[in-house]
């Protein structure tokens, strides 16, 4: 977890590199082309590998969140200025996977022609400012606590992928116990990681300033506060549209009235034979 200057640190090289190599090694894989339907075209093979690195690189930065929030004794170190190598580590490491999955986007718009303008905007606004925090926040307002929260809102990417790897499978059917399941946990999680951990950091920037929850962001400086606000809202928005679909399967499955054997019109008729008789 050293640097190879004050604002670069190695993490940032290693995501540059071993996650291409990862994607590339996906790639030549025959048994990740198999595990799609034979009728999956070439974008969504590219895409499933794609989504396998997206997968591993959240995997390493929730177990990384997780280690330097619970290890740290915050009652006895200050959430904003203590200073530990793994805090540049998570922010390299960030930086350089949403780089080379940017470059992935670009890629399919060329390649395929279909790319998403959401996720575009939403890596590159995260790419600027990790770039930004590197390079002004390093050394003098690390913010190790915040920065392990934000790594945990990683949390819920491996399981958004599996759906789709599943969905793309043909294994999750709409009223399946499966994909309800993968639902549940997907909007639960989802919502714990992004929308709890952000209204927590509020709550810890708040209780370390002595002001409330909802009126710390004001006090954090105005490029902060944009941020932190943006990020609040837009994981919200994604939420309700996580929530709206959940809901959606479950009146299906559990209120949708399937007839009864006893109220089927086969089974009125033997009734009706019985009464004859």
């Amino acid at each position: 977890m050293d640097t190879i200057s004050p604002h670069i640190p190695l993490s940032l090289i290693a995501g540059l590199t071993l996650y291409p190599a990862l994607f590339s090694t996906l790639r030549r894989q025959r048994w990740v082309r198999d595990f799609l339907p034979l009728k999956a075209d070439q974008q969504k093979y590219y895409h499933l590998c794609n989504k396998m690195v997206a997968s591993t690189h959240s995997t390493i930065m929730t177990i990384t969140g997780i280690y330097l929030l619970s290890t740290v004794d915050w009652t006895k170190n200050d959430i904003s200025t203590y200073k530990t190598q793994i805090t540049p580590f998570l922010v390299g490491l960030e930086l350089g996977y949403l780089t080379q999955d940017t470059v992935f986007e670009f890629y399919q718009r060329a390649a395929f022609g279909v790319g998403s303008n959401l996720i575009l905007f939403h890596h590159v606004a995260v790419i600027l400012g990790s770039a930004y925090y590197l390079y002004a926040l390093t050394l003098t307002n690390p913010g190790p606590y915040f920065i392990g929260m934000l790594s945990l809102m990683n949390m819920s990417t491996p399981i958004l992928h599996f759906r789709w790897a599943l969905q793309s499978k043909g294994r999750t059917f709409f009223n399946s116990k499966l994909k309800r399941f993968v639902d549940t946990a997907l909007m639960v999680t989802y919502f714990w990681c992004r929308i709890f951990g952000n209204w927590w950091m509020g709550y810890a920037i708040g209780a370390k300033l002595g002001v409330a929850w909802y009126e710390a962001p004001w006090l954090i400086g105005k490029k902060f506060t944009i941020t932190t606000t943006t990020m609040f809202f837009m994981n919200v928005v994604w939420w309700v549209i996580l929530a709206k679909q959940w809901v959606r399967s479950v009146k299906v499955f559990y209120l949708s009235k399937t007839p009864s054997l006893s109220s089927s019109p086969a089974a009125a008729k033997v009734r009706s034979s019985k009464k004859e008789e």
